[in-house]
């Protein structure tokens, strides 16, 4: 379609993405300009800024400067021009025009004359870029900061920050601390100042030295303050480290590649070379050989590894060892040094002082001979080492000079060690590190009040609360307006809804002239006038505003706030408080408890011990959640709400009767009040347990002790003040024991913080920087699509169906039978039709794992081979082959494989592994059910012959026959034709359920009973070799994989199925009963399982 336009016609399109994402045809047809800061021109604006309000009359001089330039180059340049045109319009000799030749002198004499001023004016201006780049530390701090909060929004849509913000403060900042410099003399505004006085300059070095340092110090404080102020709880230690690791990679402290590698463990794992897309990876030749291997078939390999995996060590943990030894140059040497010194190692995976580790140094006993218990020794780097004191277990030791020198590791590059080893150790870990970087005061940042947040900010930047569940900040609003002495009138309060636009409007321009204060809640739900209000915010950065007013924001994390709204706004994280300690604090200080209510006498002395219990139980329960399943089956939201309910209650109990009723006390609490709240029965199980500890005649007896410490003990009737200063003294640290837990239990809360972390820190991590740390990304990525190509075969052969007799017709089916034979008489007559009428329930299980597993296979191999011809350029990439691409290089399972794969919150790598694994026992399987041995195959064998026979005679004679071999065959042994391994892996099949559903139908087929009436009992068999690790001991020394556990071993039991490769978490079999787990660790591996179902 042709349209006619005026030629002075334009078009201009904006957009406020970050990083849009247009197709090629789209890029090609218009003319694309990047608005985006940069670092470098941002680091030359506040530098500028900086200057500016340091040494005013200096960027003074320096703009005046590049105008002088600037207009001496354009009368140079008008000089020569002049010349040119001259020269070209002379007719005649050019030494006969005496005009022209005094002419020429003259612009040669103002030429060179200019060239003096130009030589000056750049000696001069470097003499002041000198000067200016005193400061220069302080802008690229600023640069650095207001970068790494701007990657926050990839975390949370409401992380948006604005740089006019960033700028006031960095502004405000400055301004607060003054200049260094006492106001220069008139010699000094000049613009040939004498910048070479040397004692002048000596003078002032070290004055300058200190006051940057404390521009930078201030600036990156202030702004940290302003962004944790905004960010929930978890997200705190990410920023803090984002910025810590930025500061120090800028510096090139951290390297690119460290820094990576700590983020993505394992990427960077090396691939064998073998090629199946040319010759970027081998010559023609290797390429062929390899073209002529098969893919599902593995061939020999140089291992990479020095030397086999300790036992003692995971997959996971060895594979991260050889990446940090491989690409980190400080690493050399570590796998050989965990097998030949492997008692250092086993400290150090139990240990929980590892920062003394890492200051001491190792001492191993090689005088005497082996003992069952190693002996070894720390001592500390200044110790003298004859004359220290060894522990109990050690003799006689000797100096190891062999040992790796791993207490001369940077602190970065010991964390690097705690995030492959010691997961539960990296959140600790971690704050050590920014403490030795930055300081204590940005790991442990006080929370910012209101009052605080109110003064600092101005009438035209809205205050927005970034709301959680179950947390409504109204209170603290109407208490800090209570603290100001305002009326009531002066706020009003507006909640988010349909066809509130109008007033909104309404409500903000008066209070813009009154001064008043405006809150409006849940703006999340106003969708219909929010752009109403995006404008609001808008005229508020122009318009005259009363000093008095303030808006109020709060809204749930929504993408559909304007981004206007977000970046123009101080925002502030409204959330439950983190730990028993916080949690009581809030609880007593913010009014939840009344003082009237709390020194009633009418309840007695008992109703303070009551109430603090009561706080203690809440506070427990609140704080269980954060152990996941190991504390609540179901995350429960309780609130205060159910708090005063129990408050009350045990004050109208009191008050009314002499004695407590624990009884009803107990009943009302636990069951009915945060026990409406509980659906699952464990659940409710273990609340009335942790009830009974803290409501109970034992609980209120004077000196009562919670844990085996004296902290959270209630001392005597308390007044509420005291009892707050009491609660502001007790521990930072909750001890699991408090709230019932074993210790494993909060080492594995810690690994799940740590891993969080991680995670967190890799999304917000730029993947152009990964690429750009890894140098040979591409052939990275093409070696594993090769190591993928050659470990995973295309598909799975679906396994030979069982004979299918059509109902009515008495015809056979099959995809492995003859056409259809039509017969009267057989074996299969004497069985019910309906169990013959299809394949039994475990042969259909094991046809739908087969084709789950293809379509998983077909989906890898088909993103392969596609990304492999992008990687070579071959074929162009698509937006779903780029984050395959990027989710290779971090270790990622791609999202395309992910969403017809099995549940696995495993590395790629690892996935990689446990894939091959699956598939090699469902092959196993299959051939076990189409090539095993069992009366079944004789039988089957006769059948088919018969049907394949034209003489009707020997027909006649071997049917006989085959219906002699099928009578023998009872019902109950109709498993036999189940071919089955003897014992399963259930964790590696794609569906467990359905593979304990499919064992109970066909059950309940032999035993012809309802198959909802069965269920199963489980007995654990005595393990093969004794125990446990010497199972595990020797399947590892054996090389056997989880899925070849199943095959050797005793015959298939008559009635149900072994299971093997189950864990057990938070305890452990000892060969008769479920014990306690053993310190450091959590899980445990259990003996075969007898599933046997029954009625």
């Amino acid at each position: 379609m042709e349209i006619e336009y005026n030629n002075d016609f334009r078009l201009y399109l904006s957009t406020n993405l970050s990083n849009p994402d247009y197709s090629p045809e789209d890029c090609i047809k218009v003319t694309i300009i990047n608005f985006t800061v940069t670092f470098s021109g941002l680091e030359e604006q506040l530098l500028s800024r900086v200057v500016k309000m340091e040494r005013p009359w200096l960027e003074q001089q320096k703009d005046e400067l590049l105008k002088r330039l600037y207009n001496d180059n354009v009368q140079l340049r008008q000089l020569e021009d002049n010349i040119l045109n001259t020269l070209s319009a002379v007719q005649t000799d050019i030494l006969d025009d005496e005009d022209l030749v005094n002419n020429l002198n003259d612009c040669k004499n103002t030429a060179d004359e200019i060239e003096r001023r130009l030589e000056e004016a750049k000696s001069v201006q470097t003499r002041i870029d000198h000067t200016r780049k005193k400061y220069l530390p302080v802008a690229t701090r600023g640069a650095i900061i207001y970068f790494t909060q701007s990657q926050l929004n990839r975390l949370n849509c409401m992380y948006n920050y604005s740089l006019q913000m960033f700028l006031t403060i960095y502004k405000r900042t400055i301004y607060s601390l003054g200049s260094s410099y006492v106001k220069p003399d008139e010699d000094d505004k000049v613009l040939e100042f004498n910048f070479n006085t040397a004692s002048r300059d000596k003078q002032l070095d070290f004055k300058m030295e200190k006051h940057v340092h404390e521009l930078m110090e201030s600036i990156t404080c202030n702004l940290h303050k302003q962004v944790i102020c905004s960010l929930y709880s978890r997200y705190h230690l990410v920023y803090t480290m984002m910025l810590c690791v930025a500061i120090l990679r800028h510096s090139g402290t951290i390297t690119d590649v460290e820094w990576e590698t700590f983020l993505h463990g394992g990427a960077l794992k090396f691939i064998p070379k073998t090629s199946v897309f040319g010759s970027l990876l081998e010559d023609d030749a290797a390429s062929k050989e390899v073209t002529n291997t098969p893919r599902h078939k593995k061939t020999s390999r140089k291992k990479t590894s020095p030397a086999g995996r300790p036992i003692w060590l995971t997959s996971s943990q060895w594979e991260g060892c050889l990446v940090l030894e491989s690409v980190v140059p400080a690493f050399q040497g570590l796998t050989k040094n965990m097998v030949d010194k492997p008692e250092f190692w086993q400290m150090f995976m139990v240990t929980d002082n590892l920062h003394s580790l890492f200051e001491s140094r190792f001492r191993s006993d090689s005088t005497t001979s082996p003992r069952t218990d190693s002996s070894l020794e720390l001592i500390s780097e200044n110790s003298d080492i004859e004359n220290s004191v060894t522990p109990a277990i050690s003799t006689e030791i000797e100096y190891q000079p062999s040992f790796w020198k791993w207490h001369n590791l940077t602190p970065f590059q010991k964390l690097m060690i705690l995030r492959i080893m010691r997961k539960d150790k990296i959140s600790g870990g971690v704050r050590t590190f920014i403490t030795k970087v930055l300081g204590r005061q940005y790991v442990a940042v006080p929370p910012e009040t209101l009052a605080n947040i109110l003064t600092r900010n101005s009438p035209a930047h809205p205050i927005l609360f970034i709301l959680s569940p179950g947390v409504d900040p109204s209170s603290q609003l109407e208490h800090l307006r209570r603290e100001l002495v305002m009326d009531d009138d002066e706020m009003e309060i507006l909640s988010a809804g349909r066809g509130q636009g109008a007033r909104v409007e309404e409500t903000l321009r008066g209070a813009m002239a009154r001064g008043k204060w405006v809150f409006l809640q849940n703006c999340h739900f106003g969708k219909s006038w929010i752009h109403n209000l995006q404008r609001a915010v808008y005229s508020m950065q122009t318009a005259y505003l009363s000093p008095g007013f303030r808006l109020w924001l709060s809204s749930m994390p929504d993408k559909g706030i304007p981004d206007l709204v977000v970046q123009q706004s101080v925002k502030v994280a409204v959330e439950q408080p983190q730990g028993i300690k916080a949690n009581l604090l809030q609880t007593f200080a913010s009014g939840v408890i009344e003082e009237s209510l709390y020194n009633d006498k009418d309840a007695g002395d008992v109703f303070k011990k009551l109430i603090y219990n009561l706080c203690l139980f809440n506070s427990v329960v609140l704080e269980r959640r954060k152990y996941g399943p190991l504390g609540w089956n179901i995350p429960y939201e309780f609130t205060n709400s159910d708090l005063e309910a129990c408050v009350q209650v045990i004050h109208q109990l009191l008050t009314e009767h002499t004695e407590v009723p624990w009884k009803g006390l107990l009943n009302i609490s636990g069951t009915v009040i945060y026990g409406g709240r509980v659906t699952d029965k464990w659940d409710q199980r273990t609340l009335n347990s942790i009830l009974n500890k803290f409501l109970s005649p034992v609980a209120v007896q004077p000196g009562h002790r919670f844990t085996s410490s004296e902290s959270y003990t209630y001392h005597g009737s308390l007044p509420l003040d005291d009892l707050i200063s009491y609660i502001s003294s007790l521990p930072n640290y909750d001890s699991p024991e408090l709230f019932g837990m074993h210790g494993n239990a909060e080492k594995a809360y810690n690994e799940s913080v740590g891993i969080d972390l991680i995670n967190f820190l890799s999304d917000v991590s730029s993947s152009s920087d990964f690429k750009s740390a890894i140098s040979d990304s591409d052939s990275i990525v093409l070696k594993f699509l090769v190591h993928v190509h050659d470990s995973l075969p295309p598909s799975i052969d679906l396994p030979f169906s069982m004979p299918v007799v059509k109902e009515n017709t008495g015809q056979l089916e099959g995809a492995d039978r003859p056409p259809s034979v039509a017969f009267e008489k057989g074996y299969l007559h004497h069985q019910k039709q309906e169990q013959r009428s299809g394949r039994s329930p475990l042969e259909n299980y094991l046809h739908q794992e087969v084709k789950h597993f293809n379509l998983l296979l077909e989906t890898i191999h088909s993103s392969i081979v596609s990304l492999g011809w992008c990687v070579q350029g071959t074929k162009p990439y698509t937006s779903t082959l780029d984050k395959v691409y990027r989710d290779i290089l971090e270790n990622k399972i791609p999202l395309p494989w992910k969403d017809v794969s099995y549940e696995s919150e495993g590395t790629l790598s690892l996935w990689l592994d446990d894939l091959v694994n699956r598939i090699q026992f469902l092959m196993y399987w299959r051939e076990l059910y189409v090539e095993g041995s069992s009366p079944y195959d004789t039988f089957r064998l006769q059948y088919s012959e018969l049907l394949q026979d034209d003489d009707d005679t020997a027909l006649e004679a071997k049917f006989e026959d085959v219906l002699k071999f099928g009578a023998s065959f009872q019902k109950s042994d109709l498993k036999s034709f189940e071919r089955v391994p003897r014992s399963i892996w259930l964790g590696g099949l794609f569906h467990p359920q359905g593979f304990l559903i499919a064992t109970l139908q066909s059950y309940a087929r032999r035993k012809e009973v309802p198959i909802d009436t069965l269920r199963f009992e489980h007995y654990l068999q005595p393990w093969s070799y004794g125990k446990e690790e010497t199972d595990k001991a020797l399947a590892t020394k054996l090389g056997l994989k989880q899925y070849m556990w199943g095959f050797p071993g005793p015959d298939i039991p008559d009635e149900g199925m072994f299971i093997h490769g189950l864990y057990l978490d938070g305890g452990r079999w000892d060969g008769k009963q479920i014990v306690e787990s053993l310190p450091g660790k959590q899980t445990s591996l259990l003996p075969e399982v007898h599933f046997l179902p029954c009625q």
